[in-house]
């Protein structure tokens, strides 16, 4: 069927990120209309932020067997299986009458959330299966574009969507925007015989081979377990959820800033979140030319470029200062998440990489809850300044902490 849809010349990893654009700005434009009438319905933000947060829960409940899925079945079979399960959900949905629309809807967003995680998972297998070591980097930043670019956009649309269509035409639309995904899903190659993922891509930071750099984590690979025994790879693991902390920090921060440093009201809230926004598309894209330099310099440096930006914002109490210096902060915070998830990507072995993948899948949105409870509460009773201290003092103590002598983590993949 895969022949006969797409024939081999165009079957291609190169369709992974409008594949994911196209499935993040559907599941984005309707889960933001949707938080936004379930928060106007009940007056109630927590509930808003509920909806919102839904399709992080079934991968953080469901995280073994969606590593077992991963381990043991194709990875662009497993895209394609998600894509469809995802549309035949929402064709389902559509079948509610009206009045139980909204809650069938809300309950789609929360099952679809396995669907999603995965289909984000396994491309990543998909991707290091397929691409050239060579190239990796750049097929992986490209994906984070193409994940980003759709998840901004949606969010974008929701408004004006939700202005001229009814929940069922949301719905409507984000089916039509999946049936498209499922069909790219089926452009995704089949990487039988590529033994690329058993070569360069799996040394480690200090030039093992995949056996050494897997360390005695053989045996949790071979029996499927959730662990990283990889020392290498924890490391990686802990910057990586730095990067989580302060997108965390950045959801508190958005609506704090302009609120209680700047003094303004809801218009300013709004230019914050607007500025915000464009910063973070921009540092996207600013790391897909960067990546001939990332691994030029420490990884530390990475972990650490952000925090001057970020603390001179708070400190300034300017709107323009503080909007320009919050906005570089943000293009470095999206910098380095490339950055460090592309070293995840290209630490791993191959038979550690679904475990990183579904950790990355589960830990990543657990961080960010976790930074949003602890920094709301410090910003509620400290303020907004040792907040924003307290972030770039925890990201020196991260850094310290997962620093070894003689080790600058030097990319072993260049980017041709």
């Amino acid at each position: 069927m895969t022949s006969t849809l797409f024939p081999a010349v165009r079957r291609s990893p190169n369709f992974t990120p409008v594949l994911l654009f196209v499935n993040a700005c559907g599941s984005f434009l309707l889960l933001v209309s949707l938080s936004t009438r379930v928060g106007s319905a009940t007056g109630s933000g927590l509930l808003a932020g509920a909806v919102l947060s839904a399709p992080w829960l079934p991968a953080l409940l469901l995280a073994h067997p969606l590593n077992r899925l991963l381990r043991r079945h194709p990875p662009e079979h497993l895209v394609r299986a998600a894509e469809a399960a995802s549309l035949v959900l929402t064709l389902a949905a559509l079948a509610a009458p009206g009045r139980a629309l909204a809650a069938v809807a809300t309950v789609l967003v929360l099952a679809r959330g396995f669907c999603e995680a995965l289909t984000r998972s396994a491309t990543s297998v998909a991707l290091r299966a397929a691409v050239d070591p060579g190239r990796l980097e750049r097929a992986n930043t490209l994906a984070e574009i193409g994940k980003l670019t759709g998840v901004s956009l949606g969010a974008a649309l929701a408004g004006p969507a939700a202005a001229v269509l009814p929940l069922r035409g949301l719905v409507a639309v984000n089916a039509a925007l999946l049936a498209l995904s499922a069909l790219l899903a089926w452009a995704l190659p089949s990487p039988a015989g590529n033994t690329r993922a058993n070569t360069t891509a799996g040394t480690d930071r200090t030039g093992g081979t995949d056996g050494e750099a897997a360390g005695g984590a053989g045996e949790d690979a071979e029996g499927g377990r959730l662990r990283v025994t990889d020392p290498v790879l924890r490391r990686l693991f802990a910057r990586f959820l730095l990067v989580a902390f302060w997108q965390g920090f950045h959801t508190v921060a958005v609506t704090v800033i302009p609120l209680q440093v700047l003094g303004g009201g809801t218009r300013l809230v709004g230019v914050f979140v607007a500025v915000s926004s464009v910063a973070v598309f921009a540092g996207s894209l600013t790391a897909l030319p960067a990546q001939r330099h990332l691994g030029h310099l420490p990884s530390a440096a990475w972990a650490l470029a952000p925090m001057p930006f970020l603390a001179t914002a708070v400190l300034a109490g300017r709107t323009a200062p503080t909007l320009v210096l919050y906005a570089l902060f943000l293009v470095l915070f999206e910098v380095a998440y490339v950055h460090f998830n592309n070293r995840l990507l290209a630490a791993a072995t191959t038979e550690q990489l679904p475990a990183v993948v579904t950790l990355r899948a589960t830990l990543l949105p657990l961080g960010v809850v976790v930074s949003i409870l602890l920094t709301g509460a410090l910003c509620d009773l400290a303020g907004p300044l040792p907040t924003a201290l307290a972030v770039a003092a925890v990201s020196v103590l991260v850094t310290a902490s997962t620093s070894t002598s003689g080790q600058t983590w030097r990319s072993p993949v260049r980017d041709t």
